[in-house]
């Protein structure tokens, strides 16, 4: 079996991998695993590579499955099926301001910096607002730089557990709304649930029973 996990530069999150090996799936040799890389564990080989390389590698087939988060399956909408929620890795994708929101009383249209324009571009529409996006992968630092008045991140990516700046975290943001909830999840090309079902299956009823043993 080969199967994917979205990697973001650091170890995979110790909680997603303690529910993989619930599973039965050897999740463990990823612990110490440097990506992106293609990890062979005995009958599963692992790619371990950036979220929206899983996804690809699932539409084309090449893999039977993969973990990627709802922010990325949101904003890159793949030819994919998403099949479980893991309910790991939790995050929200939020919409926050400096304190006072930079330019909020004499902008028609605010500058939103993020990596998520698709995203943000709906969540303003829906509500009838029009906003100028920044495309900036350092989203968090725009406002400071004067580029933008507002960004669209994961709060995790902006606050720290205590909900302030933590290190490396710029300070002086403060969320005003959440875009999406966000979470691991599981899918699949529909070529490989189309000719893999019986182990997708199998996969699922592990996942699920594991997830209820938490």
């Amino acid at each position: 079996m080969k199967l994917g996990l979205a990697y973001h530069g650091g170890p995979p999150p110790a909680q997603l991998l303690d529910l993989l090996e619930r599973a039965g799936l050897p999740a463990g040799a990823l612990r110490a695993a440097v990506g992106p890389a293609l990890v062979d564990v005995g009958e599963v080989t692992w790619l371990l590579a950036p979220g929206a390389d899983v996804l690809e590698a699932c539409v084309r087939g090449a893999l039977d499955a993969g973990i990627a988060g709802k922010d990325l399956l949101l904003e890159l909408a793949p030819p994919v099926h998403e099949l479980l929620d893991l309910r790991v890795c939790n995050d929200v994708l939020v919409y926050a301001t400096p304190e006072p929101a930079a330019g909020a009383s004499h902008r028609g249209r605010p500058r939103v910096a993020t990596r998520y324009p698709r995203v943000t571009r709906r969540h303003f529409s829906v509500t009838g607002r029009q906003v100028e996006l920044v495309a900036f992968d350092a989203a968090a630092l725009a406002p400071g730089l004067g580029i933008a008045d507002g960004v669209v991140e994961l709060r995790s990516r902006l606050l720290g557990d205590d909900g302030g700046a933590s290190a490396g975290r710029p300070a002086g943001l403060h969320v005003r709304e959440d875009v999406a909830a966000c979470s691991a999840r599981l899918v699949a090309g529909r070529a490989a649930r189309a000719l893999g079902g019986e182990r997708l299956a199998e996969l699922l009823d592990r996942l699920r029973a594991s997830l209820e043993e938490r």
